[in-house]
């Protein structure tokens, strides 16, 4: 749930397609740590009002999605499995090796951390219920913040 105005996403809810009876289905976040409201930057509002704008100009769409912010073609919710398609073919396309929407969630969270942001604001804005997760499986490290971060110590380290 997004509010444009106050610049924030609300997580209350969950949503997937299911293939095998070919209807979505809305349900709670995984855990209590799920249910979160995450501040959006500016750039973030601004994409998110020209996808709705892109909305307007579908040729159908249907009453129930018509809240949604990402929809295709007819007017529905676009399945999880769109978005790891086309970014599969952009890989192929740059010639790179091909990655996931979910690789992207980590991704975030690495430069979260790179840039500054708390452990446990990243904690929470991610929804994970227990810090352990945040800092193990979804921060990783470079080769180049390693250097930065020991060159920012350096003076520290002197022993003369």
């Amino acid at each position: 749930d997004i509010d444009m105005d106050r610049r924030t996403m609300t997580i209350r809810r969950s949503m997937e397609y299911r293939h095998s009876t070919k209807e979505w289905r809305i349900g709670e976040p995984k855990s209590k740590a799920g249910y979160r409201t995450i501040p959006l930057t500016e750039e973030a509002v601004e994409i998110l009002r020209q996808q709705k704008m892109k909305n307007n100009a579908l040729k159908v769409t249907v009453m129930e999605w018509s809240e949604f912010v990402f929809l295709c073609r007819k007017g529905t919710p676009v399945k999880n499995s769109t978005y790891d398609t086309m970014l599969f073919k952009l890989c192929d396309k740059a010639m790179i090796p091909k990655f996931s929407m979910h690789v992207l969630r980590h991704t975030f969270a690495t430069r979260c951390i790179e840039a500054g942001m708390k452990p446990k604001t990243l904690q929470t804005i991610l929804g994970h219920s227990n810090i352990g997760i945040t800092m193990n499986l979804y921060v990783h490290t470079t080769e180049e913040q390693k250097q930065k971060e020991i060159d920012q110590i350096a003076d520290a380290l002197k022993v003369v």
